[in-house]
């Protein structure tokens, strides 16, 4: 049954839909909107003449929060497979929504990509196979901790409002202190590989990996800061 795509979702809470009955397709669709949009304002921030990673992350701090705000009732507003993935790992979502979320969300990032390059009428650069490096990974896996660590803890707050704040406040400032500009998505380190950036197939494939365990531990950090008390 459709209203069983939630199965342990408080209500309200931030990053779960307000109305698990609406069909999966529309849910997706909004993730796919969404995340669309989100990787326009990630590629479009960092072409823009005069661009810094302070003006990049007020930009796309601003645009995420704005993103969640606009769409959370209907999807939960994740944008990123990691808040997907690690929901339906604590059958929190179904597998069917699970695939319809993250289908959506790296096609989304992957046309955006696009589009972005298309209005500073650049194309796509060439996939490279470098290897990532040890700094980069940590920055991947500091950047996603953190950002997992606040999505998560939000889910627990009274006020399904807080999450986008504190997800845009997070966002702003890992971007200007970490060496990647805290990707933190799996969604988006796909798309740029269809930016005009030369992004390394390697590299993305290790920060997807690095991205989603990051995410993972700052779910079982979160469970043990929050408690179910039905398990005490």
């Amino acid at each position: 049954m459709e209203s069983r795509h939630l199965i342990a979702a408080p209500r309200p809470s931030c990053f779960f839909e307000d109305d698990s009955t609406v069909s999966v397709l529309r849910r997706s669709a909004a993730e796919g909107v969404g995340t669309f949009l989100l990787m326009i304002s990630v590629v479009g921030s960092g072409l823009q003449k005069g661009s810094s990673p302070l003006s990049s992350s007020i930009a796309i701090s601003g645009s995420l929060i704005a993103l969640i705000l606009a769409f959370g009732a209907v999807s939960g507003g994740h944008f990123n497979p990691t808040i997907t993935l690690v929901q339906w790992s604590r059958n929190q979502r179904r597998l069917d929504c699970t695939v319809g979320y993250v289908t959506a969300q790296i096609l989304g990032s992957v046309a955006g990509g696009l589009v972005a390059g298309l209005m500073f009428d650049l194309t796509p650069g060439r996939p490279t196979c470098e290897p990532p490096t040890l700094s980069s990974l940590a920055s991947e896996g500091i950047a996603t901790f953190g950002l997992m660590t606040i999505v998560f803890c939000s889910t627990k707050s009274t006020s399904k409002f807080v999450g986008p704040f504190a997800v845009g406040l997070w966002l702003m400032g890992a971007i200007v202190s970490t060496p990647t500009g805290s990707i933190a998505n799996p969604a988006v380190a796909i798309g740029l590989l269809a930016t005009p950036g030369s992004a390394s197939v390697l590299a993305v494939l290790t920060f997807i990996m690095i991205q989603i365990a990051s995410g993972s531990l700052a779910a079982q950090i979160t469970s043990v800061f929050y408690p179910d008390p039905r398990r005490l």
